[in-house]
């Protein structure tokens, strides 16, 4: 455990959503801003709200950072196309946003426990 009884997995979870959303938002040569773009997007969301739950079945778990991951997008990005207002750099920064709530509330959740 890290301090305040939160762990390191969630910490780091959070700090990777930030750094690769601003060095996704920077620019990197093509091949690693698709890797970058896609932890922001959805590996990284997907395992935050992943996190929340009690999965404990590796498969099952894997399935389900894909899923949820996916289903933010696509929320996310429906949200934005009907109040027009979509933009890439938004939804790269608002994907950081939810995977560092979800972070907030995972150490809240440890912090009780």
């Amino acid at each position: 455990m890290s301090g305040g009884g939160v762990s390191r997995p969630t910490v780091a979870l959070g700090v990777a959503a930030v750094a690769l959303a601003l060095v996704t938002l920077v620019g990197l040569p093509t091949p690693l801003q698709a890797v970058a773009a896609t932890a922001v997007l959805v590996l990284l969301p997907g395992q935050a709200l992943a996190r929340l739950t009690q999965v404990d079945d590796l498969a099952l778990g894997a399935l389900l950072v894909l899923a949820l991951g996916l289903a933010a997008l696509t929320a996310v990005s429906t949200a934005m196309f009907y109040l027009a207002v979509w933009s890439w750099q938004a939804c790269v920064v608002t994907m950081g946003i939810i995977t560092v709530l979800a972070c907030m509330a995972r150490a809240r959740q440890e912090s009780a426990s």
